[in-house]
């Protein structure tokens, strides 16, 4: 069979799995509530999976594999950041927020809380905003890695994958919701960590075990200097924030919306132990796993510059019969594309219920709700046609300036209790824009620790007096967060 046939046989099966999905979840959509956070209905395997799959997907296959070919034994600085992010939201967040969520449909609506709080109209605004600009640019890089691996699978136009994935995102979505999203992410979390452990082994398989792949990998030093060393070439200052840029992606986790709503949409029952030990294993099994690949992709088939993050295609090319590449790269394509499905839902509830634009009452607000989703989901493809590609810049671009602006004060409501407005509105502000104003100024010594680092750590002291000062002069009907 020729390879192009099994991988279009192989994409065509799972993309009406997909779709099959979204018709199963619309059976189930009452009212724009359970469109989306499905009912609060999630058991473990599937808020594990689909919490994991949201906050990863075309980054952390693409774009960790490639960043592993460019910078060697460097990338090793991702397992402590992104398992640290993992291991935090599976440990500290996931527990208490199920909990504490009360009638919050959204993470905008809980941070912001009771509606006739003083203040709360500005952080919701700000929030929102946030948010809408933060993942129309994480969204199109997802879109972007899709025709990007519609390009390497079929040698066409990547514009062709990008309309592809997103009109088929965007239908499932538009079925069923929430629902349909954490089903498919779900899916797609099963499917990327198959692809996460395969590939590798069949890579060390290849080199004849791993001492013959840490060999070439070492071999590979002699051009690439530093390459087997954990900070390269650098040196001082600029080797720790090197280090620290990485490990603080982890701190962004608790940030992302697409991914935490998952864990307020968990069952009140769901075993918390098991769905945590599901996220954090899948988490070990993914990184790990790019990081090896890109590795081996340097050692044995170098590519030409600036295609680092076609690594794991040429891996899966390189290594598997055409039948099983095909269906590799197909299910690797068909997880990139499913990512972009929470994202959707976060901006349209943004849009409708955050700032009430377009607000309806039950059949016309699904509605508008269904609208917003199509709305976003076009914008974003045209965004993926012109921003510069480069998955992995683009989305931590995005994910700095959301971990930044929520994660810091989302812990500190969690483990403290609630922040006044304005301390909350405050530590927003400083977070997100401290981290989007480090992405485009010269950088002191890196970026990456001035955009994931410095700046939560900033908001998170602001976030905290805010805990200290809402304690000192209670606001009626606020409790603290269940521990």
């Amino acid at each position: 069979m020729e390879r192009s046939t099994a991988i279009l046989g192989a994409l065509g099966a799972y993309l009406v799995a997909l779709l099959a999905l979204g018709f199963v979840a619309r059976r189930h959509l009452r009212d724009a509530a359970g469109f989306y956070l499905g009912g609060k209905t999630l058991g473990p395997w599937v808020a594990a999976l689909a919490a994991n799959a949201s906050s990863s997907s075309a980054w952390s296959l693409v774009g960790t594999s490639g960043f592993a070919y460019q910078h060697g034994l460097g990338a090793l600085w991702l397992l402590p950041g992104c398992v640290g992010g993992f291991l935090l939201n599976w440990l500290v967040v996931a527990p208490r927020l199920r909990s504490a969520t009360g009638g919050a449909v959204t993470l905008t609506e809980f941070l912001a809380g009771p509606a006739d709080r003083p203040g709360r109209r500005a952080v919701v605004l700000f929030a929102s905003l946030l948010t809408l600009g933060s993942l129309l640019v994480y969204v199109s890089a997802q879109v972007q890695a899709a025709g990007s691996a519609f390009t390497h699978a079929f040698a066409t136009q990547a514009t062709l994958g990008v309309l592809l994935g997103a009109l088929v995102t965007v239908a499932y979505t538009l079925l069923g919701g929430y629902l349909a999203a954490s089903l498919t992410d779900t899916v797609q979390g099963l499917l990327m960590v198959l692809v996460a452990v395969a590939v590798p082994i069949a890579a060390v398989v290849h080199f004849g075990g791993f001492g013959g792949f840490a060999d070439a990998v070492a071999a590979v030093e002699v051009e690439v200097a530093g390459y087997t060393s954990p900070v390269g070439t650098r040196t001082g200052l600029v080797a720790a924030g090197f280090a620290l840029s990485l490990c603080g992606i982890g701190l962004g986790y608790p940030g992302q919306p697409h991914a935490v709503n998952k864990f307020m949409g968990m069952a009140p029952g769901a075993s918390m132990a098991t769905a945590r030990t599901v996220g954090i294993g899948w988490a070990v099994l993914l990184y790990s796993g790019m990081i090896v690949t890109g590795l081996a992709v340097r050692a044995a088939w170098p590519l030409p510059a600036g295609a680092h993050e076609d690594a794991l295609y040429e891996a899966s090319r390189r290594l598997f019969p055409p039948l099983v590449d095909g269906l590799v790269l197909a299910s690797v394509l068909a997880a990139i594309m499913s990512t972009v499905d929470s994202q959707l839902l976060v901006c349209a509830s943004c849009v409708t219920h955050d700032l009430r634009l377009g607000h309806g009452a039950g059949a016309g607000m699904l509605r508008n709700a269904r609208a917003v989703v199509l709305a976003i989901g076009a914008g974003a493809t045209v965004a993926a046609l012109l921003v510069p590609e480069n998955v992995f810049d683009n989305v931590l671009f995005a994910w700095a300036a959301l971990g930044s602006a929520f994660g810091p004060l989302l812990l500190v409501r969690l483990l403290c209790g609630p922040v006044l407005p304005r301390w909350a509105l405050a530590s927003m502000v400083v977070g997100g824009g401290g981290a989007i104003a480090a992405f485009y100024l010269p950088p002191v010594f890196s970026r990456g620790f001035a955009d994931r680092v410095l700046s939560w750590f900033v908001a998170f002291a602001i976030a905290w007096f805010g805990a200290r000062a809402s304690r000192a002069r209670p606001v009626q009907g606020l409790g603290t967060a269940s521990r």
